[in-house]
């Protein structure tokens, strides 16, 4: 009798493992639990990584992000902050001994510095604005970095005070700055401008290096810590003339500024090599269209001997770091939807790295990543995987070693979670043959023999990219029982210039008949339901999924997510209303009305029978609320099923927060699974 009680005993242990361990989809409350490694710096000498870890807190519905340290080996991950004040911009000295920082953990965004041997920590500055851009000098004495400075407004108009004690009615914005407004900005921006300072870093009061009512960006040191080289737009239409950037060079001690660029702008992004001879920057010949490919450029600290890097590539390169030798760059570009880390020689010869950088968004599978490398060719990236958020991997150039990934923050949590496979396709486009690439996402446990709604998935943008990296938003959407297929129809980045700019002045257009190849693609492969066909986007993928279902009937529902309905309105109301009608149309609204209303899903809206969810943040400033108001409106006249979902204290970045993640998707799967 124990005999037969012991084997079942036995048995129901082995069966409540294998319960233990049975695997489920990923659940809505699961993106509470998911973290990834953003920003990763390599000390100077190679031994060591600090990253960015970003979480999530369910109980404040906020990211919060922490430093963490790891041996390049992959020992000894530690972590350098905790809390949720937010740590950001790690920062190396030089020398390897400090690490800068910023962090709210006193209040408000400061520069902190770490001392590594020993771990003591100070805030070295006390500032009124939160710094950015933060850069050691080559001597580690200094650490340069951007601020906002309020500017001084003029008043006008005299009017008494209110009487002790009374209740007078708040009194006017007074605006006249051209950008008075920007999203993620819940109020109108206060007028400043963003100027370079610089501060001892053992701490002091800072010093302001730049002067004016002009912006400018990061700065880049010269060799000898005397001198600082940035971009900036100092012409006295530079509101109006937003791409008209120059390179300048600053005398720190004699405050001497020299214009080291000519021409039209843009010229941007400038970086000084290490034996301070030399500067490479991106410019292109403006042609005032939506998209140009940016050209890399290297000149003489002085301005003078400008060539032009010729790779060859037809790519952006961007994030420049120069060889220790000052022989070569190290780059990042992106390339069909992947982030590629290069060797680009001063001769323009291109070599790539690594082809698997990736995610630089977290909601959706959009292209982009970080890199750092250090002194002896030793690297550490982002990776990008469509079955796990980006972790962190490392490698070494010109050496074949293979890279590693070194972190596994998520492993435990995803071990037991049955994350839907993702599968790249490349089909033809109907209108003219065009190479379309894009990826399916299969719901968990898929059967080829069964049928299954499908969910075309539209990116934002338009010159952006899609790409092969995790995506919690669509995975969810397939843990729901839909295929999602998501692409990148021409107007998207990472395939060149002639593809990226097709759609220049002629947008939206045959990047229609691009995404409905690929919902015939995916008919053709025998499993998707006909009659259960879903189209959503948002932001540029909101203006493509208005516009298709003013052209077409064959989607059954529709949900339309922050789109721009009117390009009339649009270019007037957007916070970027400065340049959309100068680079998006060759006409100003009132000059050529009839450009912006053929080219407007608005134009449409009487073909449309599709029901139609509409979905934006109350504070968008990108696409205004206005144009999804505009839309709703000309639906219900049209006795469309419709609804709008207003987000309240969000912007065009609908899933800044976690839960917003969560009741997107649930709207976009609520609003299909209503018209099954």
């Amino acid at each position: 009798m124990k005999k037969y009680l012991s084997l079942f005993l036995s048995l129901l242990f082995v069966g409540l493992g294998l319960q233990a361990q049975e695997k489920t989809s990923l659940e809505y409350m699961d993106i509470f639990e998911l973290q990834y490694v953003g920003d990763p710096q390599i000390s100077p000498d190679g031994n060591k990584i600090v990253y960015v870890r970003n979480q999530f807190d369910v109980m404040t519905d906020r990211k919060y992000t922490n430093l963490w340290m790891i041996d390049f080996s992959g020992e000894n991950h530690v972590p350098l902050t905790s809390g949720k004040s937010g740590f950001s911009q790690p920062n190396w000295s030089p020398d390897g001994k400090k690490l800068a920082y910023v962090s709210a953990e006193e209040g408000s965004a400061q520069i902190f510095v770490r001392w590594m041997e020993t771990g003591q920590t100070a805030s070295i500055t006390n500032l009124t604005k939160g710094p950015g851009n933060i850069t050691w000098s080559p001597d580690g004495k200094y650490i340069a970095f951007n601020m906002r400075i309020p500017k001084e407004q003029e008043s006008f108009g005299k009017f008494p005070s209110p009487p002790k004690g009374a209740d007078w009615a708040s009194p006017g914005k007074v605006i006249e700055e051209v950008s008075y407004k920007a999203d993620g900005n819940f109020s109108f921006l206060e007028p400043s401008y963003n100027h370079i300072f610089m501060v001892s870093s053992e701490g002091g009061a800072p010093r302001q290096l730049t002067s004016g009512d002009y912006d400018h960006a990061a700065p880049s040191w010269t060799a000898d810590s005397k001198n600082i080289v940035f971009s900036a737009n100092r012409s006295e239409n530079a509101d109006l003339e937003p791409n008209d950037t120059h390179i300048f060079k600053l005398d720190i001690n004699s405050q001497e500024l020299t214009q080291l660029t000519k021409g039209k702008g843009p010229h941007k992004s400038p970086k000084v090599s290490p034996d301070g001879k030399s500067i490479v920057y991106l410019s292109f010949e403006d042609r005032f269209v939506g998209y140009q490919l940016d050209h890399v450029f290297v000149m003489d600290i002085n301005g003078e001997n400008v060539k032009e890097l010729d790779h060859g590539l037809d790519r952006d390169f961007k994030n420049f770091t120069w060889a220790k030798d000052s022989k070569s760059l190290f780059a990042y570009y992106d390339d069909y939807g992947k982030g590629v880390l290069a060797n680009l020689k001063l001769n323009g010869k291109a070599v790539s790295i690594t082809q698997d950088i990736g995610n630089g968004s977290f909601g959706r599978p959009y292209a982009g990543g970080s890199y750092s490398i250090a002194e002896n060719g030793r690297y550490a990236y982002t990776k990008a995987n469509t079955q796990r958020p980006g972790e962190l991997s490392v490698g070494h150039f010109p050496t074949k070693m293979a890279n590693r990934t070194i972190t596994n923050l998520n492993g435990t949590f995803l071990q037991n979670k049955n994350i839907g496979k993702v599968e790249e396709v490349n089909f033809k486009s109907s209108f003219d043959d065009k190479d379309v690439q894009g990826w399916i996402v299969y719901p968990p446990d898929f059967d080829e023999n069964k049928k299954y709604p499908l969910i075309l998935e539209i990116h934002g943008g338009p010159h952006l990219a899609y790409g092969p990296h995790f995506s919690p938003e669509l995975q969810l959407m397939a843990s729901k029982g839909f295929v999602v297929l998501y692409t990148n129809p021409r107007g998207s980045t990472t395939y060149g210039e002639e593809f990226g700019g097709y759609i220049n002045h002629n947008y939206p257009s045959e990047d229609y008949d691009d995404l409905m190849s690929g919902v015939d693609m995916m008919v053709e492969k025998g499993f998707i339901n006909e009659d259960r066909l879903y189209i959503t986007g948002g932001s540029g993928g909101g203006v493509l999924t208005a516009w298709s279902i003013g052209k077409t009937d064959r989607f059954r529902a529709a949900v339309v997510s922050k789109p721009v309905i009117n390009w009339y309105s649009f270019s007037l109301t957007a916070d970027g209303y400065n340049y959309y009608p100068k680079y998006w149309f060759n006409k100003m609204p009132w000059e050529d009305p009839q450009q912006y209303l053929e080219r407007s899903p608005i134009s449409l809206v009487g073909n449309v029978t599709t029901p139609t969810l509409l979905v934006t943040g109350e504070q968008d400033y990108r696409t205004p609320m206005s144009e999804t108001e505009q839309y709703y409106g000309a639906l219900k006249l049209q006795e469309v099923e419709s609804k709008m979902v207003r987000i309240p204290d969000a912007g065009h970045g609908i899933t800044a927060r976690p839960s917003n993640i969560i009741r997107h998707v649930a709207y976009i799967t609520g609003w299909f699974e209503k018209y099954e």
